[in-house]
């Protein structure tokens, strides 16, 4: 019997006759097909124009998969809401699926229970917006209100959908807070990690007048890379020839580069959206301190993949971090919002070479067993 799979999970991008994927997605999706014999994107898709160019891979070289397109739209589950009908109507004409997943919090991925019944269903929690929207210190108490209250029904819905499916998490945070919901799920660390994106270096040393700084991610409120930027600059006052290097893009980067410029923060770099996987891990070996100040998610692959190229990581505690490394021993911990504290954390470290070494050997041998291939399978073998 031919095995199909439904993947409510991802955007794509559109050029001519071919759809594109962010190139992380790619990777799973790479992994995935491997399971089933068909595979079918319900997806938002965005249409580009002729002077466009697509950011990701395409999708084109897997003959296994094809893509039911959805309205795109960029305003999330707000945005979405005027969709939904198309979301429904895309649950109730596709058949013979033999395999539903959503990965929340897509819009309306709780529609599985209602199409999918007596079938298998996967719901993958990977991230927390209610959590998020908490913890956010820019938002008002009531954008708070409003947010949360918004995404409630949905979130409801969701759980309702939890029952008789396979549930996972991207965190053990996440796993806790569902089981007070009676809802059991399995706790995973989330990670694209294949062989060549490991790399060790025995010999590297690092100059701590020249010393390097990395974010990689997402320029959103609730990343904390202001947070980031001010330790930069604490950390600038002791070691003047300091560099940050900031990869991504998002809505808050014309604020940072305001920020940089208004408090004289120099040595900061930002680079953009980098899609190449040999580019970004290229840029991650050559610099020393990986620097994360998220306020919430579920189990960041960022931070796997900095300690796989070998960089020392300092973090705030967010999702699995916690649960997943030793702090002094494979990570370091800094507190939400407290850049006085990173600056802190990171001269110390700074401060000690056999610290610095210990936690970097320790942190690169703890993700060696995270893999892309040990992820999937756990949520896809028996599927």
């Amino acid at each position: 019997m031919e095995k199909k799979i439904l993947i409510h999970a991802w955007s794509l991008q559109r050029k001519g006759e071919e759809y594109y994927i962010p190139f992380t997605h790619w990777i799973y999706l790479k992994e995935i097909i491997k399971y089933y014999d068909k595979i079918v994107l319900l997806s938002p898709v965005k249409k580009l124009k002729e002077s466009q160019e697509p950011k990701g891979s395409s999708i084109s070289s897997f003959k296994n998969v094809s893509v039911f397109p959805l309205p795109y739209n960029d305003g999330g589950y707000i945005g979405a809401l005027k969709y939904f009908f198309h979301y429904r109507k895309a649950y109730k004409v596709l058949d013979n699926i033999s395999v539903y997943y959503a990965r929340y919090p897509v819009p309306f991925g709780w529609l599985q229970k209602i199409y999918g019944r007596n079938r298998k269903r996967i719901i993958h929690y990977v991230g927390d917006p209610v959590d998020a929207a908490k913890k956010n210190p820019n938002f008002s108490w009531l954008k708070k209100c409003f947010l949360i209250g918004g995404f409630s029904f949905e979130n409801l819905l969701y759980k309702w959908a939890c029952k008789d499916a396979k549930v996972y998490t991207n965190g053990f945070h996440i796993a806790e807070k569902l089981k007070k919901s009676n809802i059991k799920a399995k706790a995973l660390i989330s990670s694209t990690l294949t062989d060549s994106d490991f790399f060790f270096d025995k010999e590297k040393t690092v100059d701590i007048k020249n010393v390097k700084f990395i974010y990689l991610g997402y320029l959103r409120k609730a990343k904390g890379v202001e947070t980031i930027i001010m330790a930069f600059k604490l950390i600038q006052q002791k070691i003047p020839n300091a560099i940050l290097t900031i990869i991504g893009t998002g809505e808050l980067k014309p604020n940072l580069k305001a920020m940089c410029k208004e408090r004289k923060i120099n040595n900061v770099r930002f680079l953009g959206h980098i899609d190449d996987r040999k580019l970004i891990n290229q840029q991650l070996r050559s610099h020393d301190v990986f620097l994360f100040g998220s306020l919430s998610e579920g189990s960041p692959r960022v931070i796997l993949e900095a300690m796989a190229n070998g960089l020392v990581v300092v973090s705030t505690p967010v999702g699995s971090l916690p649960k997943t490394f030793e702090e002094g021993k494979e990570i370091c911990f800094a507190d939400f919002n407290n850049h006085e504290e990173f600056a802190i954390k990171v001269l110390e470290l700074l401060s000690n070479n056999i610290q610095y070494y210990n936690i970097q050997k320790n942190s690169y041998n703890k993700v060696r067993k995270f893999t892309i291939k040990q992820f999937i399978n756990q949520i896809f073998y028996e599927a």
